[in-house]
């Protein structure tokens, strides 16, 4: 008998656009396009993506946590949870190579109502085979 096996194999690349790091505070935004996800898998059930912020959804001051800035953010064409992080699941049996768009929406506040200073999040991405 011959036998080869091939393993589950799972990848995601986050690639940001410019803007994600000089978002700008002061102007509303709407579904800004400020990174690509490429999810690839090749398992029989598919694969889950799990994305979580550090921040809950919040923007925040480099030093002082009370001054931020909510957010929301798109994952394709899907809201995501922030405060509690939330799994979406591609069903669909691999090999697979999925490209989502991470779009964030923001209320612009004027410069003269924040401190100065960096207001930051981080967001992750996992993924997992089903």
């Amino acid at each position: 008998m011959l036998k080869g096996n091939v393993p589950a194999v799972v990848s995601i690349v986050v690639s940001p656009y410019p803007i994600a790091s000089t978002l700008p505070l002061d102007v509303t935004q709407f579904r800004t396009r400020v990174a690509d996800s490429i999810q690839k898998w090749n398992s029989l059930a598919g694969a889950s993506i799990h994305i979580t912020s550090q921040n809950q959804g919040f923007l925040v001051h480099q030093s002082i946590p009370t001054s931020k800035i909510a957010y929301s953010l798109r994952y394709g064409n899907f809201g995501i949870d922030l405060v509690n992080g939330e799994t979406f699941i591609e069903a669909a049996a691999g090999p697979r190579t999925v490209t989502r768009i991470l779009g964030i929406t923001y209320t612009g506040v004027p410069h003269s109502s924040l401190i100065e200073g960096d207001y930051t999040d981080v967001v992750t991405l996992a993924i997992s085979a089903n």
